[in-house]
Order: C-alpha cells, then structure tokens, then sequence
C-alpha cells in the first residue's frame, strides 16, 4: 500500500519548510508531493518541481470542500499513472484535516492508500494570538493530528512554548509533540516525525462544528508585477501590510524582480523575510486574508492597471 502523509497547519506556520526537510530525508524513496494552493497562483509547488520532485498542484481552493473532486481524481491519477511509495499531501493553510482524512478513507483508495501520518505544523510565533481569534478554526488541525510539531520555536522562549503546549494539550491529549527547532533534529527525528508512529487508527476521528474554509470569507489577491523592486523598497512594502487599509492580510508570499536578479519573499501576520532567489521567471505574489482592498493593495506595490492576476473570494 501506499503511505499517505498529510501536512497540515495555519497560514504562515511553516508547511512547506517541513515538507522540503520531509523529501530531503526520504528521496531514496519514490515521492509525490501534492501541493494545494488557495490562490489562483502557485509559488511553493513551482519551487519545489524546480528542486527535482515530482509535484502535483492543485489551486484556487481548497481539496477539503470545493477542490474535492479535483482531488479525488488526482489521486486515482498518481495511484494508476505514477506508482509512488509515498504521497505527501500538504492542503492550505485554512483546510479541514477532517475532511481531508474522510476523503483518504472512502472505499475507492482502502485497499490502496494507508495513512501514514498527520502532522500539524503550529506557528510558535503566532500561535496564542492566532488561536484567540481563529481558535475553532484550529481544533480541527490540532485534534486529529498524530503529531504536532512547533516552527520557530527558536525565536520564541520556554515559557511561551509551555503555554502552546498547555493549549495544544486542550484539544489533542495523545498526539506526540516536537517542540525543538527544526535546525536542532537529526535525519532519523526526521523520519520519526513521518514513520514513528505505525498504521494509524482513525476510528476515533473527531469532526467538529467549524463551517469549512469555503464558507469563512478567505480571499486570495494574485498579482504579476512587471517592475523590479530594490530591498529597501520590498521590505517598505511589507512592512505596511498590517495596516487595516489594505485589510486582514494574514498571509503573502512570492518572487519578485530586482535590479540584479528575483527576490523571495515571505509574510505571516506583519512578519516577513526577504532573500535573494535562483528562480528566473516573470513576478508574482498571493496574498491571503479576510476584507483585502484590492485598489491600495496594487497602489502599495506600484502596479499598474491590468497588474492583478486574479482575485477569488471563498
């Protein structure tokens, strides 16, 4: 059968960065990512495909409610087509694992799929404050996690991470959590964190009354900007996006021109890091939030007329 791993966790909380550790420590193996991308624009799967793994995306929605379909059928596709050992599944930051789980277990995939893992990835930085206002949003990732991991956990102190660890215990009392940083874990913690645990039971499987992704009011703002951007002027630029006059931007990432080359950028909750980047290919960004003011938010980043890619309200 095949192993089935399922990524999830809050926007921002570091999915994708665990997912390159995951197929890192396990490209011996015969690896599928499944990339599923809010907005209309895929960046992390892009990235990933260029790094030499086999990805599948699928965006503009999630493959918990609206996406279902597309999922279900991208599965029987990699299961005929590719013959993989594992598949990787990393949903959006604001997907239902019940649902998602619910999908892997129907009667099409038992003799097929068997799930491996569930990990939650939870925002060290972000977490406590997040939770105040999306904190039935999260019960669904957290309690039917097998294992939960913190990122960032080495800009946060020790008191801070006994307080998410009380927090997280409220909802999952079971499931194993890692709160060392990342950078600290050797290759075989790595693997534990897929295959320590054994087949799972998911009998108990807790579906709880959160109304799905689809019916929150999350938007997606795409943009291709044609103009390079300085350092200087990015990080200006990120810097204002918590101003409640572009809305609740929650999330943002991309690859932007600058004078010498392209720019990753990330953003999570009024933090963001900038870096230089080897991908060549023309700009673009997502944002993700609730309210976006699609007028201020191009004026912010100097584009143009015609500069937004696409706009999707869910």
């Amino acid at each position: 059968m095949i192993k089935v791993d399922v990524i999830s966790g809050f926007l921002g909380s570091g999915k994708t960065t665990l997912v390159k550790k995951l197929l890192q420590i396990h490209q011996k193996e015969k690896v599928v990512l499944i990339e599923n991308e809010f907005g209309d624009i895929g960046i992390d799967g892009e990235l990933i495909e260029r790094e030499g793994f086999e990805v599948f995306e699928i965006s503009s929605g999630c493959i918990c409610c609206i996406m279902q379909k597309d999922f279900v059928q991208m599965l029987v596709r990699i299961i005929k087509e590719f013959h993989p050992q594992r598949i990787i599944i990393e949903p959006t930051g604001i997907s239902i694992l019940s649902e998602i789980i619910d999908i892997l277990r129907k009667p099409d995939f038992a003799s097929l799929l068997q799930i491996n893992s569930l990990v939650t990835v939870v925002d060290g930085v972000n977490y406590l404050q997040q939770c105040e206002v999306f904190g039935e949003f999260f019960e669904d990732q957290i309690t039917n996690a097998s294992v939960l991991t913190l990122s960032k956990s080495q800009h946060i102190d020790s008191e801070t991470i006994s307080r998410i660890i009380t927090s997280l215990r409220e909802f999952n009392q079971d499931g194993e959590i890692i709160s060392k940083p990342w950078d600290s874990l050797g290759s075989s913690e790595f693997e534990n964190l897929l295959d320590g645990q054994g087949y799972m039971d998911l009998s108990d499987i807790l579906h709880t009354d959160y109304k799905p992704c689809s019916e929150n009011e999350f938007e997606a703002l795409a943009i291709k900007p044609s103009r390079a951007y300085s350092q200087e002027e990015l990080e200006q630029i990120l810097a204002h996006l918590n101003q409640p006059r572009y809305g609740q931007v929650l999330r943002g990432k991309g690859f932007l021109k600058s004078p010498q080359g392209y720019w990753d950028f990330s953003y999570t909750n009024g933090l963001f890091t900038v870096s230089k980047s080897h991908f060549k290919a023309s700009g673009k960004l997502c944002l993700i939030g609730k309210s976006l003011r699609e007028k201020e938010i191009k004026e912010l980043f100097k584009v143009k007329s015609g500069g937004v890619f696409s706009w999707l309200k869910f």
